[in-house]
């Protein structure tokens, strides 16, 4: 969809085929990377959405993600598609997902901290999703509904101060967070319908989605 901004789903296990269905299904334009081959179960689901195309499959451990000084968009993927290659620059994207494994390829590593473990709190437009597929769809839908803007967050200091969302039990499990991912989806969606709907803008990027 023309204006919105272009996603890497970084790591191709359940979650991550579960995000890249989810965020295209919503008009994102999505590159899922996959380190080494991509998981036969991921393909045949991508396959039932005709998002096949949608991969690219890199060698293990020349994945990598670059972003501006480190700290945001626009980021660079980086891989060697070919086992005899050098790694190079695969695509620009202004939105990375990070899913499972692949945590470990953000700034901050796997102990960044994050607004309802999606939202990374310190690298702007960075997101996780992790755990089975209907809640990795439902985080990617989250993601989604913000990059669209159609969900408002709240405050950088809000939500420093409140990573974990309200609702969500320790002892819950998926239903417990699905829950609450659920209300601070409806939370956020009042938050834009109050604000007008502004569309979030990628820091450092001059992307002006229409």
């Amino acid at each position: 969809m023309p204006g919105l901004p272009r996603v890497a789903v970084l790591g191709l296990d359940a979650a991550g085929a579960a995000a890249t269905i989810t965020l295209a299904d919503g008009g994102l334009t999505v590159t899922a990377f996959s380190e080494g081959p991509a998981p036969p179960p991921s393909l045949a689901e991508l396959a039932t959405h005709d998002l096949t195309d949608r991969v690219v499959a890199v060698t293990p451990a020349t994945l990598r993600l670059v972003g501006a000084a480190a700290l945001g968009p626009p980021f660079e993927v980086h891989g060697a598609p070919q086992p005899d290659g050098e790694a190079h620059p695969l695509g620009v994207f202004e939105a990375v997902v990070l899913t499972g494994p692949a945590a470990r390829l953000g700034p901050a590593g796997t102990g960044s901290a994050r607004f309802g473990e999606v939202f990374d709190l310190e690298v702007p437009w960075l997101f996780h999703v992790a755990g089975p597929a209907r809640l990795a769809a439902a985080q990617a839908r989250w993601i989604g509904e913000y990059l669209r803007g159609r969900y408002a967050p709240p405050s950088p200091d809000e939500m420093a101060a409140r990573p974990r969302l309200a609702g969500r039990s320790l002892r819950g499990g998926t239903h417990g967070q699905l829950t609450a991912l659920d209300r601070e989806l409806h939370a956020g969606h009042t938050r834009a319908a109050e604000a007008g709907y502004p569309m979030p803008q990628p820091p450092g990027t001059g992307l002006n989605p229409g």
